[in-house]
């Protein structure tokens, strides 16, 4: 199994949702393991220096990100990035709009709409899922572990990452913004037709059941909706749901049973992965009547 791609995965063969093989869903509602920016290894991240720094200046702003002049972080860059630049992260801010669905950033005096698609708490940290207004196929993952902020952001051109450093000034962390051009990676992945959203319900059970499934594009608007009624041994293979690049997210129930969500992403067909395709196989074990698989091609 290869792992669902965006353009910057596609540039950098990174993976932001990282599916080892099959992941299953069961009918508790647990969802795929996917993975938190915030566990990423980065090279460039072991940037430490004391709690003071020379030649700072940081520019008063009253969103989100503040940019901060660091001459001493600055060096210590890799030389071949094509661009960087030192900020204060207000995650309170961050946290409040991200909560509310839409997160306007300024990075390299560029203005970043973001929407929200999902979020997930964890003990220590909250981790957030979109993408860039502009385009729902691109990927945005941020994660907030108390102050300290770590991201992916896709637009057309540019990829940015973001890392926290050991450096603090005034009582606040100084994150660096790493940005990288993927144009001629975009304009190579466009070339690829998109996979279509598809998905198969499983009856394995020696009994008839009930499924309902709803599914919602990247705008949270649905777009299909169906129940089904499967004899024993029936298998049902959906039509193309949808084309529109993006994570899309399934609202399924069994048997007028509770319902759960499962998302799933819409790619393009590449030689590096392609979209993921639900399963959903009813058992016939009653502590666990359902299970969900994804899987790409």
């Amino acid at each position: 199994m290869l792992s669902v791609i965006s353009a910057s995965a596609f540039l950098h063969s990174r993976t932001l949702e990282n599916h080892e093989n099959t992941t299953y869903n069961t009918s508790d509602g647990n969802t795929s393991k996917e993975q938190n920016p915030s566990n990423v290894s980065y090279e460039q991240g072991n940037i430490t220096h004391q709690t003071s720094a020379v030649n700072t200046k940081i520019e008063q702003s009253t969103g989100i990100v503040s940019k901060v002049d660091i001459d001493a972080v600055s060096t210590k860059l890799p030389e071949d990035l094509d661009y960087n630049e030192t900020v204060i992260i207000d995650t309170e801010k961050l946290n409040n709009s991200a909560k509310e669905g839409n997160i306007n950033l300024i990075l390299n005096d560029e203005n970043i709409e973001i929407i929200i698609q999902k979020s997930t708490e964890r003990k220590d940290r909250i981790w957030y899922k979109g993408f860039t207004k502009e385009n729902p196929d691109y990927n945005v993952d941020i994660t907030i572990r108390g102050d300290e902020v770590y991201g992916f952001i896709d637009t057309y051109d540019k990829v940015y990452t973001i890392f926290p450093t050991n450096v603090v000034v005034e009582g606040e962390i100084i994150h660096v913004v790493i940005i990288s051009d993927i144009l001629n990676s975009r304009l190579e992945l466009e070339k690829y037709p998109v996979d279509p959203l598809t998905f198969d319900i499983i009856n394995e059970d020696s009994l008839n059941h009930e499924f309902a499934v709803e599914v919602f594009d990247p705008y949270n608007k649905s777009i299909f909706k169906e129940s089904y009624s499967l004899h024993p041994g029936e298998t049902m293979n959906s039509p193309e749901v949808s084309k529109q690049l993006g994570l899309h997210h399934y609202v399924y129930s069994l048997d007028n049973g509770e319902s759960f969500v499962l998302y799933v992403r819409v790619g393009r067909s590449t030689n590096m992965g392609s979209s993921e395709k639900a399963s959903f196989e009813i058992t016939n074990d009653i502590t666990n009547p359902l299970l969900v698989s994804t899987t790409i091609a």
